[in-house]
């Protein structure tokens, strides 16, 4: 698997013009560090790698270590594409439809700059390929982005559904997720290095009859030079099925290239 993706990225690094770019602190990508996003694609022609590392502690089970790794391009104007895969520690405890090493890929659209009165709108979709530790079926998420700013706080509510084409017995054959945040650059406009961001969530258990998840992130990204940005966020799983994380830790770089 983890040769599919190098190829995939060295093929990127290769087919598309490369220019010296810079990254932004305030674009907001899931993952990079919370499960909150924007609605605004990459600029066009930019090349974005994002890789980190983090944690899980479990109420219930075996605690777990977790390494992302992505690609995103933007292909267009308002429009990106990515690449990426995560690999984790005791890939075979994994109980979630995502598994270690699934290959996922994905187009982000932004349909509008906010305006006044108007939010922006973005649509992303996401397909994740059974290339993983004992993972089976294509997996597909549709999500709804709006991100609307008052003066330099932004707000961002993010809707999706997971699409599972091969549940097991007792599984839900789909599930939601709903994520509500905001985002403040810190310091601004004097000194915007940096900015805060912060989101409650809840989604849908993966097998019927349990409760939904219910969460909230707290994170911070930095900008370490024009090209990096550095992440770090902290969250919890207050209520769930007894195997929720009551703790989690994530930590990565943005490259621009």
């Amino acid at each position: 698997m983890m040769k599919q993706l190098i190829a995939c990225v060295i093929a990127l690094l290769l087919l598309v013009p490369v220019a010296a770019l810079a990254i932004d602190h305030k674009n907001l990508d899931e993952g990079r560090p919370l499960r909150l996003e924007d609605a605004y694609a990459i600029s066009t022609g930019e090349i974005a790698l994002e890789a980190g590392a983090g944690f899980t502690l479990r109420r219930r089970g075996a605690d777990r270590g977790f390494f992302p790794i992505e690609v995103l391009y933007g292909a267009f104007p308002n429009f990106q594409v990515g690449v990426g895969a995560t690999l984790s520690t005791d890939p075979r405890e994994i109980d979630e439809p995502t598994k270690s090493g699934d290959l996922r890929t994905g187009a982000l659209y932004n349909l509008n700059q906010e305006t006044l009165v108007m939010p922006a709108f973005g649509v992303k979709l996401e397909v994740e390929l059974p290339t993983g530790v004992d993972s089976k079926g294509v997996d597909v998420e549709v999500k709804g982005i709006v991100t609307k700013s008052f003066e330099r706080l932004s707000f961002h509510f993010n809707a999706a559904y997971l699409f599972l084409t091969d549940s097991d017995r007792g599984e839900r054959d789909g599930r939601y997720e709903l994520v509500l945040g905001a985002s403040y650059p810190i310091g601004a406009p004097r000194f915007t290095r940096a900015t805060l961001i912060a989101d409650v969530f809840t989604e849908q258990s993966t097998r019927r009859g349990e409760s939904n998840v219910a969460g909230s992130e707290i994170g911070l990204r930095y900008q370490l030079t024009p090209s990096i940005v550095w992440d770090i966020g902290v969250g919890t799983e207050f209520s769930g099925p007894s195997d929720r994380s009551p703790f989690i830790l994530s930590t990565g770089l943005s490259w621009a290239f």
